[in-house]
């Protein structure tokens, strides 16, 4: 009986722990994203200069440019457990509010290139909403770093918008 309340209570926590909450930093008329930037980040020149940083602020344009950032715990490729941020930054059309692109990205990923954990819309028919699933998105890695348990962005997250 203890060890069936204890998978329960082990299973539920799970759960919940691994839902994030993508909580709206800035949000950004009249501009785009810094596709430059997001092109690099197959190069080891993303690394130099806060590039990677920099990508996930917009510039000018025609769109509305939302970014989140949500952060959790979790294991660090040394054993540790630490402080993660997985930034969101989504282009919007401000006439129908459809996300139109975007990237995940997390902050802290030590394996390079930075390209093998960065995440882009491919459903570009979602209307932005506040608190909708982050998987409704069906972000997806590149092609050359997908592989049988890694293609698309399973993380659950809610994006708060208010």
């Amino acid at each position: 009986m203890k060890t069936g309340l204890i998978a329960l209570l082990l299973l539920s926590f799970s759960t919940f722990a691994q839902e994030k909450n993508y909580k709206l930093v800035s949000k950004t008329e009249k501009s785009d994203l810094n596709y430059k930037l997001f092109e690099q980040f197959g190069s080891t020149k993303i690394y130099s200069g806060g590039k990677i940083e920099k990508a996930f602020h917009p510039k000018k344009g025609k769109y509305i440019v939302y970014v989140f950032v949500a952060e959790y715990m979790g294991d660090s490729f040394d054993g540790t457990r630490k402080l993660f941020h997985d930034k969101l930054i989504l282009k919007v059309d401000p006439l129908t509010n459809e996300v139109m692109d975007g990237f995940q990205y997390t902050m802290e990923w030590a394996e390079p290139p930075a390209l093998s954990d960065l995440y882009r819309v491919t459903d570009s028919s979602i209307v932005l909403t506040d608190k909708m699933n982050l998987d409704s998105l069906q972000m997806q890695l590149d092609d050359a770093f997908q592989g049988e348990y890694r293609d698309m962005l399973d993380d659950h997250g809610i994006l708060i918008i208010n």
